[in-house]
């Protein structure tokens, strides 16, 4: 699973973080804190439930500017709702369906562009 380093931002505020690609994620989500930082309210953002193998947890959306690899996408990102929740995805909604990713494993390879550009 491809990892990456991005930074979000609302705002002036910005937070740089590591984030896993999760192709089943149906959303970009992230840990709480992050969204602290950023001086978000956690809890006036759109509230949603998210299901992984270890349970359903819910987290709230808020528009935020995330950053990946030169690329800006304004997006609706989630926290999570509960402080315990550790992980920071990169899923489908908000990133997977904006971008164009293919990875050569074999030479250790990772091209990324936006889906709208048009070089080949």
């Amino acid at each position: 699973m491809a990892h990456f380093d991005l930074t979000l931002s609302y705002g002036v505020a910005r937070v740089e973080l590591h984030a896993k690609v999760d192709s089943g994620a149906s959303a970009c989500i992230f840990a709480r804190g992050h969204g602290e930082l950023l001086g978000l309210t956690i809890e006036n953002g759109a509230p949603d439930y998210f299901g992984t193998a270890t349970g359903r947890f819910k987290a709230y959306g808020h528009s935020v500017t995330l950053s990946v690899l030169g690329y800006d996408f304004d997006c609706v990102a989630y926290f999570a709702e509960s402080q315990s929740y550790n992980r920071d995805v990169l899923g489908r909604q908000g990133w997977i369906y904006r971008i164009r990713l293919g990875l050569v494993d074999y030479d250790g390879k990772l091209y990324l562009s936006d889906y709208n550009d048009l070089a080949s």
